[in-house]
């Protein structure tokens, strides 16, 4: 187990977590994760849509296409983990 120490403004916050190399596992983190992805991305979008400068706005569709990357190689991470559990 591994704890992981961040720093918050005058506060301290200790977080554990586990290595884990059970497949069922890395699919669940691997979820999580892409759930997190795909929210941030939702207000990625949102933000884009208000603004109205041109230069900010290419910007945007820039992190927004970086986003629909990553989303695609964690979907593909998943895909693997859960084939190794079903074949």
């Amino acid at each position: 187990m591994c704890k992981v120490v961040t720093s918050e403004g005058d506060f301290e916050h200790e977080h554990h977590h586990s290595h884990v190399d059970d497949p069922l596992e890395i699919a669940e983190l691997l979820r999580e994760t892409l759930a997190d992805e795909l929210d941030s991305m939702s207000g990625l979008a949102g933000t884009w849509h208000m603004i109205e400068d041109e230069v900010i706005k290419n910007k945007l569709m820039e992190a927004l296409r970086s986003k629909q990357k990553t989303i695609s190689l964690l979907y593909e991470a998943l895909q693997e983990s859960e084939k190794k559990v079903w074949g």
